[in-house]
């Protein structure tokens, strides 16, 4: 069944959970969404806790759009339904931006700023980033280890150009089995033995 998804600030900012969203993305299983807002929100967390510039948000921010260039909600599609949105006030223009669009799913770890109660009468529910990758898996396992493959040799390149620990896609599911999404990590785990 098709659907479609909002990437929320939250699940942009931690790299690894990032990385392993727009992976999913890459399999063009679903219409991956943004805004500008959701977008700037990640780049200022960032830079405010010292782990980008604001060069390299600009870089990587042109990077995502020029790979999905229908994925940014412009402004004007949602603006006039934020104040109707009755979640938390702070993320009014995801929910916003959502039902303008139609959008099924708002990938997020801020499930109490999105309840049921604003969420249902549109048709969207909340997913965590690990429930979100674990549908994703559900529609094409072997696509999505393909992509996941494939961008781990290109971090793995990054990592060998600037002297940094191998990256594996071993390391990889390791980590995330052992920290931030443990199901999709010891799935991944499973697959690659």
């Amino acid at each position: 069944m098709p659907f479609s998804a909002v990437y929320d600030a939250c699940v942009l900012y931690p790299f690894e959970i990032r990385d392993m969203l727009m992976v999913a993305a890459r399999t063009r299983y679903f219409p991956v969404y943004w805004t500008d807002e959701i977008l700037d929100e990640c780049a200022r967390n960032l830079i405010a806790d010292g782990r980008a510039t604001r060069e390299g948000m600009d870089r990587m921010f042109r990077d995502m759009k020029a790979l999905y260039r229908r994925a940014t909600i412009p402004r004007a599609d949602y603006e006039y339904l934020i104040d109707s949105m009755t979640c938390d006030e702070g993320d009014r223009h995801v929910l916003a931006a959502a039902v303008s669009k139609r959008i099924d799913v708002i990938v997020t770890y801020n499930h109490k700023h999105f309840p049921i109660a604003s969420l249902a009468p549109h048709g969207i529910e909340s997913l965590s980033p690990d429930d979100f990758i674990l549908d994703v898996l559900d529609l094409g396992p072997e696509l999505f280890l393909s992509e996941f493959v494939a961008r781990s040799q290109q971090r793995n390149d990054w990592a060998a150009r600037n002297g940094k620990p191998e990256v594996t896609p071993e390391r990889t599911a390791k980590y995330l089995a052992e920290g931030p999404m443990p199901k999709t990590g010891r799935f991944l785990l499973d697959v690659l033995k």
